[in-house]
């Protein structure tokens, strides 16, 4: 059999957890076997190491320019086996122009869920679902909780899981010297990893924080990540004197060194699908409190707690009492459960063989 094409449309590839899924994939999957191409709304940090893995990266117009993107779109999939859009209720548009190029197999993949506070962005979210879904020919997500969400309860959906690299996410023999680099040492670390956009809920954390703070002095807050609201987060930072108890560091490819600085990862996100950084946070034998929007589905081995996010109060409350907790070793139970990336790549292109035959 000819190597297998398939186009990964990802849209904005700034959005951590998709292409970081994504490129695990890659990366372990068997690249004589099949090729991936993605499809992004501009660089980004992975594109020099996609084309070393043998792929290509095509950029297209944003989605919200319509016409434009699904005319370019058109145009680059004519060829390609099968197109894999990552960009859940927006997935019409590639979709769209998949089926217009001719391309048999056009999978829908659901990688997020959404808020009843949305207002009109949960109206629109809604109607789009539908688009979706008609130009799909396969269903997928990374939880049960997400497919439910974008697919409704009767589906077909696969289940591909949001696996990693075990190897790569184990306990940090150099902890304490990474720490006392960050001048962390001696102090209770909460970590958060992620886009600093609303779904993540990042203000809100720092006014729980703040409250944690005054409670335990020990206590500093570790923030990887950049975005939208960065400023909002930086005033709110200096409003509430957390200046030498707040530290924002950019985003790594060796993300594992940040867990590593953490005694608690925190998550208090407003919606979710299924957050690859829980994962890899419980691989790194950390204890994890998460936002109670994020599914249940979540605590794949490790130790987790879920917490309201109604106000900044009960989740500082909650981040106090959490800091008793003490992770385990669980990369056997992540292994049992789907996520470990050496097992789930080889199903993954098993998977596109068998659909793409039919």
């Amino acid at each position: 059999m000819n190597k297998i094409k398939v186009a990964q449309i990802i849209g904005n590839s700034s959005c951590g957890g998709v292409i970081s899924c994504l490129m695990n994939y890659y990366r372990h999957i068997d690249r004589e076997a099949v090729r991936f191409d993605f499809f992004t709304y501009g660089p980004s940090s992975y594109d020099a190491e996609i084309k070393a893995l043998g792929g290509e990266v095509h950029y297209f117009p944003s989605v919200f320019k319509f016409g434009a993107s699904v005319g370019e779109l058109t145009k680059k999939l004519k060829g390609y086996d099968a197109v894999h859009v990552h960009m859940t209720t927006l997935s019409f548009v590639g979709l769209m122009a998949a089926k217009n190029a001719g391309v048999p197999v056009r999978i829908c993949h659901s990688h997020s869920t959404t808020d009843t506070k949305d207002g009109i962005k949960l109206v629109v979210k809604d109607v789009l679902r539908y688009p979706s879904r008609f130009f799909a020919t396969h269903e997928m997500g990374c939880s049960e909780r997400s497919v439910r969400w974008l697919f409704g309860k009767d589906n077909d959906a696969v289940i591909l899981h949001n696996a990693i690299d075990l190897e790569r996410f184990s306990p940090c023999k150099n902890r304490a010297a990474l720490r006392k680099k960050y001048g962390l040492d001696g102090s209770y670390v909460y970590g958060f990893i992620g886009r600093f956009e609303t779904q993540k809920n990042v203000p809100f954390l720092i006014k729980a924080f703040a409250i944690v703070a005054q409670k335990r002095p020990d206590s500093k807050l570790v923030l990887v990540g950049d975005g939208t609201q960065r400023q909002k987060v930086l005033s709110l930072i200096k409003e509430n004197g957390l200046d030498d108890k707040v530290l924002i560091l950019p985003d790594s490819s060796q993300v594992e060194k940040y867990y590593a600085l953490f005694d608690l990862f925190v998550l208090p996100s407003i919606f979710e699908g299924l957050p690859l950084v829980a994962v890899e946070a419980q691989a790194m034998k950390l204890p994890c409190l998460l936002s109670d929007h994020i599914t249940a589905e979540t605590a794949v081995g490790g130790v987790c707690k879920f917490a309201s996010i109604d106000k900044p109060d009960r989740w500082a409350q909650a981040m106090l009492q959490a800091s008793s907790m003490h992770g385990i070793e669980c990369h056997n139970a992540m292994a049992e459960n789907g996520y470990d990336i050496r097992k789930e790549a080889p199903k993954l292109l098993e998977w596109y063989k068998e659909i793409i035959k039919k």
